[in-house]
């Protein structure tokens, strides 16, 4: 096999759902394997979903995930589901760029047989997440829960394995490569660790937890990972040498953000010897979004600048700071802004487990204890990691609802939208929200803004972040004075990579203005648009 050729099976022509099979000499490798958060909701919402007992059947008929032969587990197959697709043979790896769903969010339906390389850091978040999040299908990603088919009325199901059907397979997980760092014992034994087993009072009822093997370097594929600034730490670029020329793909990246020269680096280590083909992401080349394309970005340095003023403004006050999930370099930069102005950080325990975690390959990273506690608010039914982290870990690293009311000027309440509920036991008579988030795309995502401004209004909490229109509708601020920066480059930076790394293809993925490629290189290079109709030579 000769040349280089690429097959989109999502993430052409669309932000999310990342999932790029790269063919050069005799190897193949996938290139993310994100949800499509886009195609998945425009069918599907929280009380419409995929049902469990098709396995893959709903996924594919309805087009959220690929129609390919020998990708996904085989214990997902439905009978009636016969894929038309095609057939993607052997793949050597899955190279994850970073923990981000819409990049990794299905790698629970893939082959169990394809291990996946990444940093330390991506692997630790992805085995919190996993942790800390929902047991559907298909989000199994480190342990899978086995499945079966059968029939239920005539009719063929498949259906989740018992523990003891799960035990007698013998299913293991997926195996993981590191390839920024060694891997210390501490990393191996969370690698093993179940909250579920370790919490129950029965662990020999529980699902079996069995993890892949866990190691570094993979010697079926030759690679060179770099980190690169992004919304979440662990990001990584990869250079891929080939017979024709090293390919290199970017993943999510930026420029303006506190570690660009990360970013930097890797322009400088991309371009010699000059790549053949560059795969990049162009999120923000066609957006009018938290800041022009045309504009100067904001800065995570000006974000940091900006909360740190309007806090000084808010002595004695209530405060919750809203930061999405898992942007921990934006907690720490809030951290700081409460330590200047001598509060505590109160975060989910989520965000917490997540800190823990991280904290395994990044000590830097901060966890609970003197300045950062967890919000402990009991619940019908708590997952086993809350206990676990409540309980066992940092049982004195808590504070209830009734605490932060009673002194809200000691706190900096960490909260998005889905935490609001807990202000009926906090009871604020007044207070800020400062919202230093992404904005809103898409007419849902305008409803749950639209439903947190009942919200604030209710508890009397001034708006910091966005504001609304006179028509209801959220409005975000552009320029420097934001609370919030972008996780992606601006296009004028992007052109600044492009033409750094300086390839002979470019390929843009990750956008839905993959125009704008074209119409700015052109002329200077070959501009390969992908799309979902099969194999493109490079």
């Amino acid at each position: 096999m000769s040349g280089i050729s690429l097959l989109a099976l999502d993430g052409s022509n669309t932000i999310g759902g990342s999932k790029l099979l790269l063919r050069y000499d005799d190897n193949q490798v996938l290139l993310d394997f994100g949800t499509s958060f886009k195609k998945f909701g425009t069918y599907y919402e929280e009380y419409l979903k995929p049902r469990s007992t098709g396995g893959l059947l709903d996924y594919v008929v309805m087009g959220v995930l690929p129609d390919a032969k020998n990708l996904y587990r085989k214990d997902l197959m439905h009978p009636e589901l016969i894929l038309k697709g095609p057939d993607v043979g052997r793949i050597d790896a899955l190279l994850l760029s970073h923990a981000h769903a819409d990049h990794f969010g299905d790698m629970g339906f893939l082959r169990l047989d394809v291990p996946f390389v990444t940093s330390a850091m991506s692997a630790i978040i992805v085995k919190a997440m996993a942790d800390t999040g929902k047991s559907d299908m298909g989000k199994d990603h480190i342990c899978p829960s086995p499945r079966q088919q059968n029939t239920l009325r005539g009719t063929p199901i498949v259906e989740s394995c018992s523990v003891k059907e799960a035990r007698e397979l013998g299913v293991k997980g997926r195996d993981l490569v590191i390839i920024d760092s060694d891997i210390p014992e501490q990393f191996r034994q969370f690698w093993s660790f179940s909250p579920s087993i370790e919490m129950s009072d029965e662990p020999k009822r529980c699902k079996p937890h069995i993890p892949g093997a866990v190691r570094t370097g993979i010697d079926s594929i030759r690679l060179k990972s770099y980190p690169v600034d992004h919304s979440i730490k662990g990001a990584c670029a990869y250079v891929i040498p080939t017979t024709q020329g090293n390919v290199v793909y970017t993943g999510d990246l930026r420029m303006h953000g506190i570690n660009g020269h990360m970013t930097e680096d890797f322009i400088g280590g991309a371009k010699s010897p000059r790549p053949y083909v560059l795969i990049t992401e162009g999120t923000r080349v066609g957006r009018v979004s938290d800041s022009s394309p045309d504009a100067e970005p904001t800065t995570e340095k000006q974000v940091l600048e900006n909360a740190t003023q309007l806090m000084s403004e808010m002595d004695g006050d209530f405060v919750i700071a809203d930061f999405g999930p898992r942007n921990i370099e934006r907690l720490e930069i809030f951290l700081d802004v409460a330590r200047k102005h001598h509060r505590k950080m109160v975060v989910t325990t989520k965000d917490a487990y997540l800190l823990h975690a991280m904290h395994i390959v990044d000590p830097s990273v901060p966890i609970p204890g003197s300045d950062i506690l967890i919000f402990d608010c009991p619940k019908g039914s708590e997952s086993k990691y809350e206990e676990y982290m409540l309980q066992r870990v940092y049982p004195e690293a808590t504070i209830k609802g009734g605490d932060i009311g009673r002194s809200p000027g000691d706190y900096l309440v960490s909260f998005s939208f889905f935490d609001l509920k807990h202000l009926v036991d906090i009871k604020p008579e007044k207070g800020h929200y400062l919202y230093s988030s992404c904005e809103a795309f898409g007419e849902e995502q305008e409803i749950d803004f639209i439903r947190m401004g009942a919200w604030l209004k209710k508890f009397y909490l001034k708006l910091y972040g966005f504001s609304f229109d006179q028509d209801g509708r959220p409005v975000f601020p552009k320029g420097p004075g934001s609370l919030h920066a972008s996780g992606h480059a601006t296009k004028v930076d992007l052109a600044r990579i492009v033409r750094g790394i300086d390839p002979e293809v470019v390929v843009p993925v990750h956008t839905e203005h993959a125009e704008w490629f074209t119409d700015n290189f052109g002329g200077e290079r070959k501009v390969v648009v992908p799309d979902s109709e099969g194999w493109i030579e490079l």
